[in-house]
């Protein structure tokens, strides 16, 4: 009955903590993880949302674009151009837009050239920017034994050629290899039938000889998709998209008794690929240039409460089997920036049946493979700091975190993550301080619902919604804008200029605390101390007021030193004159005086 009564008692104290955050306008949280009301960093119009009805996407068939899974800008290093990425995991085609969100058209001689059967359906248009049903792969990947068990029939369960025929030999079906990919006939071609693709990603990365050794100066665009049903990952031709490298099932004994399903990746500087795999717990792949399975890096530990370890230890083992397995949290979604730090999201940490740590799902790892995320904001990056259990998963008790689907980077070390359970875009500074939060779910176009990707164009954020099946622009509204500008000023160091930005934002919302901060950090940077310390206060920033007062404080004792010193110096001679005297006894005072 005591237990039961804790119980209970410590739900009601919970349920009586827990602010409830529906709320329609804009909303952040202040130094005391309170909601307040604040204007929304980022909102979404009616011409900012695409979708098969849109006019930039006339022609997309609504049957094919039913579970669009994810979205990368690549932005081209010479030419600045850039184009936009989806990829769709039941159609299994891959989109490809301009940088206006527009499908992108090849010429008449590309969809010529590029008619490819599939089940005896025709796909044109197949060049630079349509659609992509099989890739190519090269010939010479097959043996002939092989090929004589699909010709035969026997292997019919095989996927890697579709144009084999009865009464061609080997040699003629060897024969293209002598011909150049680009002038193969469609006859001549082998493909692959991607399968539930999930991932799509697109670098430059060093160009490598037969030794496997760097050719300076010379780099290699590749398009990457992961194929989650084939278990493998393609490495394209971004221009005519035959099939460069395939990445497959690792033959490392660490990865042994695991299967290999890429949902995500990216790929550093070197060409190195760092792979999110489903069901694997222990962190991201780390694989090498030629798909070589290297190790895992970013491990998310769960770790036992003294409870739950006592518990256990009295368990049996059918018990024990009922109980809700506690693993490694698995990664959701990742993105990599231009130093090569990897941001990834993941679910927060189940502790025990009814806990969960949420304070690690937001990480970003270093080249080493640690995480070396700032969290020096007013509380932890994590998304929403109130919540309400109504929204609570069954399946994971009392959940209570937010579940972050996504994460992107800007240029300056701002990143935003999307939260699927409520629709929101929290957006952070490179120390870890919230800026705005932005979006809701809801039945609207422009609302959030299922999103399984959020990328940064320019200062817009660009959100891909499953359910909604449209891609959702949000622009910075005017309060946003001036935000960014002045964290940007602030990320390179001009704490003059940031200060005039944050001022701006205290004009508009004299609520905000992190603008003081910024004010403060300028006045601290001029050696204004006072004022300083008038700032941190108003930011409720305690470690930079000390530091500014360590500073007030060894100036003031600086400047004042040689009159302190002199007013010191004249009361230890003036104690001293007076002991000496005191100690003279008191017949001679009267003869030194001239008295009888």
């Amino acid at each position: 009955m005591k237990k039961i009564f804790y119980f209970l008692s410590a739900l009601l104290l919970l349920g009586s903590t827990v602010l409830i955050v529906e709320a329609k306008g804009g909303y952040t949280y202040d130094h005391a993880k309170k909601a307040i009301h604040s204007t929304v960093g980022m909102s979404a119009s009616k011409d900012g949302i695409y979708t098969i009805t849109s006019n930039a996407w006339e022609g997309i068939p609504a049957d094919q674009f039913t579970s669009p899974e994810d979205l990368f800008i690549f932005k081209h290093p010479v030419t600045g151009e850039e184009t936009i990425y989806i990829i769709d995991s039941t159609s299994n085609y891959l989109y490809v837009f301009d940088s206006t969100l527009k499908l992108k058209q090849g010429s008449d001689e590309s969809r010529r050239t590029r008619r490819y059967r599939l089940k005896g359906e025709t796909v044109d248009r197949f060049y630079e920017g349509e659609i992509i049903t099989r890739y190519e792969i090269r010939p010479d990947t097959i043996t002939q034994d092989e090929y004589e068990k699909v010709k035969t029939g026997t292997d019919t369960g095989n996927k890697l050629f579709s144009n084999t025929t009865d009464g061609v030999d080997w040699l003629t079906f060897t024969a293209p290899l002598q011909t150049p990919v680009e002038s193969r006939a469609d006859s001549q071609r082998w493909y692959i039938q991607p399968k539930n693709i999930s991932g799509v990603y697109r670098a430059l990365r060093p160009l490598r000889d037969e030794g496997g050794f760097i050719i300076e100066g010379e780099y290699q665009d590749v398009l990457y998709i992961c194929d989650k049903g084939n278990n493998q990952i393609l490495l394209l031709d971004p221009v005519d998209y035959h099939i460069i490298q395939v990445v497959s099932q690792p033959t490392s004994i660490v990865f042994e008794g695991k299967t290999f399903s890429p949902l995500k990746m990216v790929t550093d500087s070197t060409g190195r690929m760092f792979v999110i795999s489903e069901s694997v717990y222990e962190g991201i792949m780390q694989m090498s240039y030629f798909g070589e399975f290297m190790s895992y890096i970013g491990v998310n530990y769960t770790t036992l409460t003294a409870w739950d370890k006592f518990w256990r230890n009295f368990s049996t083992e059918e018990q024990l089997k009922k109980q809700s397995a506690i693993v490694n949290t698995e990664f959701r979604n990742l993105a990599i920036d231009d130093s090569g730090f990897i941001y990834t999201v993941s679910r927060a940490i189940k502790v025990s049946t009814y806990s969960e740590d949420p304070n690690n799902m937001i990480k970003k790892i270093n080249p080493s493979g640690k995480d070396t995320l700032v969290k020096n904001g007013y509380h932890m990056p994590i998304g929403d700091i109130a919540f309400s259990l109504a929204g609570s998963s069954a399946s994971d008790g009392i959940s209570i975190s937010s579940r972050f689907a996504g994460i992107a980077i800007n240029d300056y070390g701002v990143y935003t993550v999307v939260d699927e359970k409520k629709g929101r875009l929290f957006t952070y500074d490179d120390e870890g301080n919230l800026l705005y939060i932005s979006g809701n779910s809801g039945p609207e176009l422009n609302n959030i619902n299922s999103p399984t990707a959020v990328r940064y164009q320019g200062e817009d954020i660009l959100v891909l919604d499953k359910y909604n099946k449209a891609v959702i622009r949000f622009e910075p509204t005017d309060i946003a804008r001036i935000i960014n500008k002045a964290v940007e000023y602030q990320y390179n160091g001009q704490l003059a200029e940031a200060a005039e930005e944050w001022k701006n934002v205290v004009s508009e919302n004299p609520n905000y605390e992190l603008a003081y901060i910024g004010i403060g950090k300028s006045l601290l940077n001029e050696n204004r101390y006072q004022d300083a310390m008038a700032n941190f206060r108003l930011g409720f920033e305690t470690s930079y007021y000390s530091n500014a007062y360590q500073r007030y404080r060894d100036r003031e004792i600086k400047l004042n030193f040689t009159s302190f010193a002199v007013l010191a110096i004249g009361a230890a001679l003036i104690l001293v004159a007076r002991g000496k005297i005191a100690e003279i006894p008191r017949k001679d005072i009267k003869r030194i005086v001239g008295e009888d």
